[in-house]
């Protein structure tokens, strides 16, 4: 029992974080049980009939529970996508010599995955490249089979109940085959299903079905029903998640602050009162990735996903390194940059569009007050024009990042070269500058 609940935590450390280190401890362990059953077969004494009983329960029960899934298939599919996926036994070298264990792989859909004992004939998905053999590996001594340049070639949907849409109906991969184990009598026929994996036919579709599966990754509990989730999650859960995601995704050590924190709340409750403490307010699905943002034409995972795709492949270093203030929203901005000098800014992302950073700045007004402006967006198709480093460079009206660093000293690394004129035909260079219409 000790064995199985700790394959069963390894599972659920796999579901949620992709961890693999327990698997060594629990092939020792496993091997040393076989081990006793062996030594304690060359026993006879009729006191022991008891101990050999439970003893062959065990071992039938972990030959039957160890196949794992070692390297998980992508959770989200795209038909006709290669994609490959491979599978472990951990009794491997307790195998029968014999002709090759030959795994099957097929899709299932949540209701066969609830039935595992019974999973129907009835196919939901036709799978290419769905067979391998389980191979040891003598150096490493793991015995795997691994299915290479597999696709779904196509899937049988499900009847949507109301709002329902494809990118959260989940499927499995269902892992079987038949093994038999040296000294024991019978065939043991075993199963494992993968993670829950979203089948897209779009590409478009890619950000509604990750949606899904951040989701179910995120908040699923152990021992579930296959493959039920909450409807709703206090905040903070999902605040971490979020921090988790961007942080793995931008590839960074710099997390999300409290001020960020803050204003995410605000934009998926639509509240706009600063001072609220939102924590323990509870975030369902639908404001997550259903419900469009208040006069917005996207939801709020789309808007996230797509700061979170413009800071992995444009401002990873901007971020890391603290120059971006990231999520603030107007009232907080006005907040802190009020009673601060002209020329002054900072760098947010921007609440009106996916993808988008913009420059929000201290200005004179011209009875001589002052005033927040905040420069057009720029997006992933600007910054592949200019980089930021140069935009910023660029204009001259802002002087110092907030609170108070001189922006050549912050951003001068960022500045690209002057164009120097071409050696070869003796062309005058030109060059692209950002200018802020007033």
């Amino acid at each position: 029992s000790r064995l199985m609940s700790k394959l069963k935590s390894w599972r659920w450390e796999q579901h949620k974080h992709c961890h693999f280190s327990a698997i060594l401890y629990i092939c020792i362990f496993i091997f040393k049980l076989f081990k006793w059953n062996e030594c304690m077969q060359n026993y006879t004494n009729g006191s022991l009939s008891h101990i050999l009983e439970r003893m062959f329960l065990h071992v039938t029960g972990i030959s039957i529970s160890s196949l794992v899934v070692d390297k998980q298939p992508p959770q989200v599919i795209k038909t006709q996508s290669k994609f490959s996926t491979t599978v472990r036994y951990l009794l491997g070298e307790k195998l029968a010599p014999g002709k090759p264990v030959v795994l099957k792989a097929q899709i299932i859909n949540e209701i066969q995955a609830r039935s595992l004992g019974s999973v129907p004939g009835d196919n939901v998905g036709e799978l290419i490249n769905n067979t391998a053999i389980l191979e040891h590996n003598t150096v490493s001594k793991s015995t795997c089979a691994t299915f290479r340049n597999m696709s779904i070639k196509k899937i049988k949907r499900a009847d949507r109940k109301g709002s329902e849409s494809v990118t959260e109906e989940k499927f499995a991969i269902l892992f079987s085959t038949e093994i038999s184990i040296t000294g024991c009598e019978s065939p043991y026929g075993i199963q494992m299903i993968s993670l829950p994996v979203v089948v897209i036919v779009h590409g478009s579709q890619d950000n509604n079905a990750l949606a899904t599966i951040i989701w179910d990754c995120a908040f699923s509990e152990p021992d579930r029903v296959p493959f039920v989730v909450p409807e709703r999650v206090p905040w903070r859960l999902m605040y971490n998640t979020l921090n988790s995601k961007f942080t793995s995704e931008v590839q960074t050590q710099h997390n999300l602050d409290t001020y960020n924190q803050h204003f995410l709340a605000q934009k998926i409750f639509d509240k706009s009162d600063f001072a609220d403490d939102l924590s323990n307010m509870m975030v369902s699905w639908a404001q997550f990735n259903k419900e469009v943002l208040p006069g917005r034409p996207f939801t709020f995972w789309q808007w996230f996903e797509g700061v979170m795709e413009l800071t992995k492949k444009h401002l990873k270093t901007y971020w890391s390194e603290g120059l971006i203030f990231g999520f603030i929203g107007k009232q907080h901005l006005h907040l802190i940059l009020k009673d601060r000098p002209n020329g002054t800014f900072l760098l947010r992302f921007s609440d009106s569009e996916i993808g988008g950073i913009t420059i929000a700045y201290v200005s004179a007004t011209e009875n001589g007050g002052q005033k927040i402006q905040n420069i057009q967006p720029f997006t992933k198709r600007d910054l592949e024009i200019r980089s930021l480093g140069d935009r910023i460079r660029d204009i001259s009206h802002i002087t110092y990042l907030y609170p108070d660093f001189p922006k050549h000293e912050v951003f001068k690394k960022f500045y690209s070269a002057e164009p120097q004129p071409s050696p070869v035909g003796g062309y005058i260079p030109v060059s692209l500058q950002t200018r802020v219409g007033t």
